[in-house]
């Protein structure tokens, strides 16, 4: 990464939310939205599973773990990190600075690369400088725009595979997870639907995904929580419900287990005003 660029990204502020950025236009549905940019230099061990599309681009070597697979990353490579995946940065070096463009997508669009890893260029590093200026000017749509240029250009340097594609059963698991939160889901029924036995739909998402499936479901359902209570103005019971809880006193016990506070605290907190 040219320090030109890695001088502008680091004017980027840090987000009020990490669920909310800037949207396009009305009618460009097809296109990038809820654009963010961001940088950070430090690690996050802790595991993220995201519902946005995570696209990093190192300024040095950096090392992610998506779904439990060890990523090396240098300042001429880029990753795109799927929705519902999770990641981390664990603490193996010195500085983790990196550029992070987050954004929702539609699913299988044109312009998304097919692998995960990419060589960068003059002209990818060219568009993600474009990128950052009219994000930092408040230029939504120009900004969507590179972003597409971006991704297009990265599409076409694909580095070689180094995640192998999730199998069947555990992206059939995934879908009725992330479709219907709210719902309880039972990991008989999510093995009997693979056409595996529980002990070993259970190994199959652990070997897979990095995580138990029990830890994933939590990660997801708390990240959801948090997006409601900053994002809505949605009663705590119902939030509690869209969540999978049928009670508030579940629902408040698993999330201070999880976060270290309440539910209603978090939105004290944290709820653009």
């Amino acid at each position: 990464m040219k320090e030109q660029l890695i001088e502008k990204a680091r004017k980027l502020p840090e987000p009020e939310s990490y669920f909310r950025g800037l949207e396009p236009p009305e009618g460009t549905s097809h296109l990038p939205s809820n654009l963010l940019l961001y940088w950070h230099d430090y690690p996050h061990e802790r595991t993220i599973i995201s519902t946005r599309y995570m696209l990093i681009l190192p300024a040095r070597p950096i090392e992610y773990i998506v779904n439990g697979n060890q990523i090396e990353l240098d300042s001429g490579r880029a990753l795109l990190v799927k929705p519902y995946l999770q990641r981390s940065v664990p603490e193996t070096r010195e500085r983790y600075d990196r550029l992070i463009i987050s954004f929702e997508a539609p699913e299988a669009a044109f312009y998304l690369p097919a692998e995960w890893v990419m060589q960068t260029n003059d002209e990818s590093m060219a568009a993600a400088e474009r990128l950052v200026d009219a994000y930092l000017a408040g230029d939504i749509l120009r900004a969507v725009f590179e972003l597409v240029l971006l991704l297009r250009e990265l599409s076409r340097h694909p580095a070689e595979r180094v995640v192998p594609p999730l199998s069947p059963p555990v992206r059939l698991a995934l879908n009725r997870i992330n479709q219907a939160l709210e719902l309880p889901l039972s990991i008989k029924e999510l093995a009997a639907e693979s056409g595996l036995s529980v002990s070993h739909f259970r190994y199959r998402f652990r070997e897979e995904l990095g995580i138990s499936l029990g830890d994933y479901l939590a990660e997801r359902r708390v990240n959801a929580a948090r997006r409601l209570l900053e994002e809505t103005a949605d009663s705590i019971g119902g939030i509690a419900r869209a969540c999978g809880y049928d009670t508030i006193y579940a629902f408040s016990r698993f999330f201070r287990r999880r976060t270290g506070i309440s539910p209603s605290e978090w939105r004290k907190r944290h709820a653009i005003r």
